[in-house]
């Protein structure tokens, strides 16, 4: 069926329900950024597959927003079809909330799944919506159009055993107990999956390389509760969980349990990441606050970031087995696809490996300029000994999650390609070597990594660098390196970021050098503490595409260390082969 198909006959339905427009975001009951492939009905819809976008329509348009990492792939996803793509955030772009107060008048009624959306976007749509007295419909599922629909996933748990995580399930809840406490709460819940399995110490496979079970939690001062199917908990994890004084009841019981709270209750939770659902359940007392377990989280423990390491000496390893195939490979005889089945296969030769953290980003040439392009078996590209062939990757691993991207040089390359990777290492050497204050933001480091691109009047549509979990999501907040309002959150000592600048040249190439650092204290003066970045990603930098005479005498120095330790670290598990190209591969410049 064809997407316009496909938008006829959800129309078709919103006759039916007396609905003029519909919003179909990237979501689940869970607000996550990865979902289910029973929660992927934007991507049906509309045939745009990347991670982040909002779908919407009237009986006479449709529309689809997504950020810059996708306005490349979702043009050539959309062609053909009546859904016009809005460049979100670019200046003069109209968001979905205007699109539907520019189309629509009022009596109109606009309808959502309430379960998709957070409490936070629910109430900014209805802020503008009442202006225009368009009526937000908010409990209006019309995903069972779908009727190839993949079942709900049931994968079995497990306990991440306390020698990965460093603390217990019941030191964690009562952690939080003290926190929710300081906030006059007296109870919080959360349907965040990462939060969830942080919390309780335990895993599954629900999502696509993420190790999460569809799940709610709900804490009060005196009960620890852990919503999930009585499919997915062995015996084991049971065990575990009655040892941390943590109680299982069925999933979707949630909501029935936080409409029965005492009147007396003072739930907690966060609106950005609270499904709308899940919020007007509540009856007693609501307060809105940050998101306790994901600001405990992001501090990685010292069991966590020893186990980190480890992570990373792995994950370096399989990447370099990799490469050094690839750069053997004769002419045309690897293709993207290829890449990315031997960067899988060589991870799962590590101990410990789960598969990896996402999709691997195997993008040759003028594919790279999309930032989150990945190849199929019908459309991979043949690699040849010219261009540069982007690579971004990571392993979940019971040590930890990785997340890495190198840009290789298989062969001739142009001086503009030449001069973009040599100015954006430029800027991931200056993010790294960094050293700030205690209590600076993200937001304040991100220029660091821009400078030299912005002088060349180059951006990249994107943050610089995200947090990463622990066996958990890739991407974790609260800290991060960019330039918007969520990059807001002081950097503190135990959090580990990427760092990953870039140039993206539509229909020519695409460069990312991204590495991943922890914050740790560099110093203590009279005038308080400095931090700086522990390096976490030893991986090699592919010099072959550096402009030597754009490089500062300690910007070559901080290489040539890097390599040095690069080098070091990984020859004692390679082959002699490979330990022989490593070795040429890190030699000073």
């Amino acid at each position: 069926m064809t997407t316009n198909k496909k938008i006829a006959l959800l129309r078709g339905e919103m006759n039916k329900n007396n609905l003029q427009g519909y919003i179909v975001p990237t979501g689940d009951p869970h607000i996550s950024e990865y979902v289910a492939d029973f929660y992927r009905f934007r991507h049906w819809i509309s045939g745009f597959t990347g991670s982040a976008g909002t779908f919407a329509l009237t009986h006479e348009k449709s529309g689809l927003w997504t950020d810059g990492r996708y306005y490349i792939q979702a043009e050539g996803q959309l062609s053909g079809s009546e859904c016009e793509l809005y460049k979100a955030y670019e200046p003069g772009v109209i968001s979905f909330i205007t699109f539907f107060c520019n189309e629509l008048g009022e009596g109109d009624r606009v309808g959502i799944d309430a379960k998709l959306f957070s409490k936070g976007s629910v109430t900014n749509i209805q802020k503008e919506f009442n202006k225009k007295g368009i009526e937000l419909v908010i409990d209006c599922d019309l995903s069972y159009i779908w009727e190839d629909r993949p079942a709900l996933p049931y994968t079995e748990l497990f306990v991440l055993d306390e020698k990965h995580t460093g603390e217990s399930a019941d030191s964690k809840v009562k952690r939080l107990r003290e926190k929710f406490a300081e906030a006059g709460a007296t109870a919080f819940v959360t349907n965040t999956l990462d939060d969830i399995m942080w919390l309780y110490n335990v895993r599954a496979n629900d999502v696509h390389c993420c190790p999460f079970a569809l799940s709610y939690a709900l804490v009060t001062k005196d009960e620890a509760v852990f919503y999930v199917s009585d499919k997915q908990v062995t015996d084991s994890v049971r065990e575990y969980l009655d040892k941390n004084s943590v109680a299982v009841k069925p999933y979707d019981d949630i909501y029935k349990d936080v409409a029965s709270l005492d009147e007396n209750e003072k739930l907690a939770l966060k609106p950005a990441s609270t499904n709308y659902m899940l919020y007007t359940s509540a009856k007693c007392e609501v307060r809105e606050t940050a998101d306790f377990i994901e600001n405990m989280k992001a501090v990685k423990n010292e069991t966590e970031n020893k186990n980190l390491k480890n992570a990373y000496i792995k994950d370096c390893v399989a990447l370099v087995k990799g490469f050094y195939k690839i750069y053997n490979a004769p002419d045309g005889a690897m293709t993207e696809k290829d890449v990315c089945d031997l960067l899988l296969d060589e991870r799962g030769k590590m101990e410990g490996n789960l598969g990896a953290s996402f999709d691997t980003i195997a993008a040759y040439k003028s594919n790279a300029a999309m930032m989150h392009y990945s190849p199929h078996e019908t459309d991979s590209a043949v690699l040849h000994k010219e261009g540069m062939l982007l690579i971004d990757s990571g392993g979940q691993y019971y040590d930890g999650t990785t997340d890495i991207t190198r840009t290789l040089v298989l062969g001739d390359i142009t001086e503009e390609e030449k001069r973009g990777y040599t100015l954006t290492l430029k800027g991931n050497i200056a993010v790294c070597n960094a050293v700030f204050f205690k209590g600076t933001t993200g937001s304040c480091l991100d220029v660091l990594a821009r400078q030299f691109l912005w002088r060349e009047g180059i951006d990249y549509k994107c943050g610089t660098g995200h947090g990463v979990g622990f066996l958990l999501n890739v991407h974790e907040g609260p800290q991060g390196i960019g330039p918007r309002m969520r990059y807001t959150y002081p950097l503190e000592i135990g959090m580990n970021l990427t760092v990953e600048p870039g140039v993206y040249a539509e229909g020519k190439y695409g460069i990312r050098i991204e590495n991943d650092v922890l914050v740790e204290k560099r110093m203590e003066t009279g005038d308080g503490e400095f931090y700086g970045f522990d390096m976490l990603s030893y991986c090699p930098i592919d010099t072959r595409a550096i402009d030597v005479s754009l490089m500062t005498k300690e910007e070559l120095e901080w290489l040539n260390n890097f390599h040095e330790k690069v080098y070091e670290k990984l020859s004692p598990y390679l082959t002699d082969e490979e330990k022989a190209w490593l070795r040429e591969e890190t030699k000073a410049i």
